[in-house]
C-alpha cells in the first residue's frame, strides 16, 4: 500500500510536459521556426527581384521614351530640309533671283547647309548680352548646350508669343549635301567601251591623280585602273574583268571566306562599295566620301570643292597635268581655286572659258559632259539628342521629277 501511495505522489508531483511528449513538442517548435525563417527569406528574395525588375523596366521605359523623342527630333531636321529644298526648287525657277544675290541659280540649301536647335537656343538664350565663349567651345566639342541656355530659350522670347517654338526637351542637328558634287559610281555600268575611255572612270582616275596620290598608291602597290575597273565590274551586266587584266569577275571573290559573286547590278548603299575587291579599309576611307550612288548622273560646277575643281580641270585639259599644279598654273589669280569655288556658272562653256582665260590651260570642251549648274539629289543627315539617347536619320531626297521631292533612301541608326 505504501508503495502505491509513493508512486501516486510521484506521478502527481511530476512537472507538466515532462517526458517524451515534451521532447516532441520542442522538436516541432524548432521545425516551425526553421520554416518561418525559410519563408521569410523566400519572400525577401521575391520582393527584391520584383523591385529590381520594376527598376530595370522603368529605366528601359525612360530610354525608350528618350529614344522615341530623339527619333522625332531627328525627323524634324529632315522635315525642315524637305521644306528648304522644295523652296529652293521653286526659287530656282525664278529668273529674277540673280538680282537678289543668288547668282545665276537659287541655292537656298547652300545658304542653310546646317540647321541646329542648339545654335538657335544659344542665339535666343543669349539675349542682347552676346554668346559666352565657354558655351560656344562646349557646343563645338559636344554638340550640347548648358541647361541654363536651354531654360533661357524656353522663356517665350520668340516671335511665337505665348509659346516658344524651342520649348521641347532635347536638340537636333541636321545638315545637307548634294550628291551632284560627288562622282556617281553607278554610272560606270552604263558607259560602254574600254574602262580608260569611260568619262566617269576618267574623272575617278583624275581624283586619284597627283604626286601625293602617286606615292600613296605606289607604297601600297595598288593599281588605280584595277580599282576603278573592279567598281565597274560590280555594276555592269557581264562577267568579264574590264580593267584589261583578263579573267572572270567572280574569281576575285571565290577565294574569300565566305565566298560571294559580283553583283552585276547597281549599288544599293554607299557602304556596299566595301565589298568590291580593293575597296576595303584605306582606299574607301580615303576616297569613299567623294563618291556617291545617288545622283542623276550630273556634276554640279557650283557646289564642288576647290580640290574637285582641280581634278576636273586636270581631266578636262586632256594633257595629264597634275591637279596639284593647277593653282600654280593660275599664278595671276589670287587663291584661284577658292575664287572659282565661290563663283556661279550658268554653263560648262562659261566654266571652260574662265579657266582658259585666267589660267592659260586649254580645255577640251567635249570632256565636260554631264555638267550642270544645279543639284537635284540631296543627302540629309539629322541627329536627335535627348538625355543619353541619340538617333541619326540619313535620307536621300530626289527632286529631279517632283517639286515636293521623293525619298529614295532612308536609314535610322
Amino acid at each position: 500500500m505504501k508503495r502505491i501511495l509513493i508512486a501516486l505522489h510521484s506521478s502527481l508531483m511530476r512537472p507538466r510536459g515532462w517526458g517524451p511528449r515534451r521532447d516532441r513538442r520542442r522538436r516541432r517548435s524548432g521545425v516551425a521556426l526553421l520554416m518561418a525563417i525559410t519563408v521569410l527569406m523566400l519572400l525577401t528574395i521575391v520582393v527584391s527581384e520584383l523591385s529590381y525588375v520594376a527598376r530595370v523596366r522603368y529605366i528601359i521605359a525612360n530610354h525608350q521614351r528618350d529614344e522615341a523623342q530623339a527619333y522625332w527630333l531627328a525627323r524634324s531636321g529632315i522635315n525642315i530640309y524637305v521644306l528648304v529644298l522644295a523652296a529652293d526648287r521653286q526659287l530656282g525657277k525664278n529668273i529674277n533671283l540673280a538680282e537678289m544675290g543668288f547668282g545665276t541659280q537659287a541655292t537656298l540649301w547652300q545658304e542653310i547647309h546646317t540647321i541646329s536647335s542648339g545654335i538657335m537656343r544659344m542665339l535666343l538664350g543669349s539675349g542682347s548680352s552676346g554668346l559666352d565663349e565657354e558655351d560656344i567651345a562646349a557646343f563645338q566639342q559636344t554638340g550640347q548646350i548648358s541647361d541654363e541656355i536651354v531654360a533661357q530659350s524656353r522663356e517665350g522670347t520668340s516671335v511665337f508669343s505665348d509659346r516658344n517654338f524651342l520649348d521641347f526637351e532635347g536638340d537636333f542637328h541636321a545638315n545637307v549635301t548634294d550628291n551632284e558634287s560627288r562622282l556617281d559610281v553607278n554610272q560606270l555600268g552604263e558607259e560602254e567601251g574600254p574602262i580608260q575611255d569611260s568619262p566617269t572612270a576618267q574623272l575617278i582616275y583624275a581624283l586619284m591623280s597627283g604626286e601625293q596620290n602617286d606615292e600613296w598608291f605606289q607604297d601600297r602597290n595598288i593599281e588605280r585602273w584595277e580599282l576603278i575597273g573592279n567598281l565597274r565590274d560590280w555594276v555592269d551586266a557581264d562577267n568579264v574583268i574590264s580593267s584589261g587584266s583578263g579573267g572572270y569577275e567572280d574569281d576575285l571573290y571565290n577565294a574569300l571566306e565566305p565566298p560571294y559573286l559580283a553583283k552585276n547590278q547597281k549599288f544599293d548603299t554607299l557602304e556596299e562599295i566595301r565589298l568590291v575587291d580593293g575597296w576595303q579599309d584605306e582606299v574607301y576611307e580615303k576616297y569613299g566620301t567623294l563618291l556617291t550612288i545617288w545622283s542623276n548622273g550630273n556634276f554640279n560646277l557650283n557646289s564642288i570643292s576647290p580640290e574637285q575643281h582641280a581634278f576636273l580641270i586636270a581631266y578636262a585639259s586632256g594633257t595629264g597635268i597634275d591637279p596639284e599644279q593647277i593653282e600654280i598654273s593660275c599664278v595671276q589669280m589670287e587663291n584661284p581655286l577658292s575664287w572659282i569655288h565661290g563663283a556661279q556658272f550658268a554653263t560648262a562653256e562659261a566654266y571652260a572659258t574662265l579657266i582658259e582665260t585666267n589660267c592659260g590651260i586649254e580645255i577640251d570642251h567635249s570632256k565636260l559632259v554631264n555638267i550642270t549648274n544645279t543639284s537635284r539629289v540631296f543627302t540629309v543627315t539629322s541627329t536627335g539628342f535627348v538625355g543619353t539617347s541619340t538617333v541619326e536619320i540619313q535620307a536621300v531626297l530626289d527632286y529631279t521629277d517632283r517639286s515636293a521631292g521623293e525619298t529614295v533612301y532612308w536609314r535610322v541608326r
